[in-house]
């Protein structure tokens, strides 16, 4: 049953990360473009379940941590800031691979190896806002670019 849920949870992942990249306008937003505000931490070993989120979105996931993160990132490094702690996280990037008005990056911390997707969402309402999805170490985290 388990690896059932983990097949599902990385095709789930695999199908959003394939949605964001289809969901472009003509220009193509960079990770180095934004400051990027965290919004949702998906658990891919515990089915996709979101098991953190910014305040704005803890109506919609009952028992999800609260969290409050920032990423910027300029000329091939990022930082992932937690404003509750003060704790500063930072990596490397690497642009990967350009498809359509999406760009795919391999992403670096220490010892870990992810991948990291940049984006213009648009919305059904007609809005639309940049958006980053980063997936590492069995966490993927989304986030809204400002």
């Amino acid at each position: 049953m388990w690896k059932w849920k983990r097949f599902l949870c990385m095709f789930l992942s695999l199908v959003i990360l394939l949605s964001l990249s289809a969901c472009g306008s003509s220009n193509q937003t960079t990770i180095d473009q934004c400051e990027w505000t965290l919004n949702t931490i998906q658990s891919d070993s515990d089915g996709g379940k979101v098991v953190a989120c910014a305040v704005d979105y803890l109506a919609s996931y009952p028992g999800a941590a609260e969290v409050d993160f920032s990423c910027a990132a300029s000329e091939g490094a990022f930082v992932l800031t937690d404003h509750a702690s003060g704790q500063v996280y930072s990596g490397t990037y690497t642009e990967s691979t350009a498809t359509g008005d999406s760009l795919l990056y391999t992403v670096q911390f220490d010892d870990s190896t992810g991948n990291a997707t940049s984006a213009l969402t648009k919305y059904a309402d007609g809005g639309a806002a940049p958006t980053l999805v980063l997936s590492v170490d069995g966490y993927t985290m989304y986030f809204t670019g400002q």
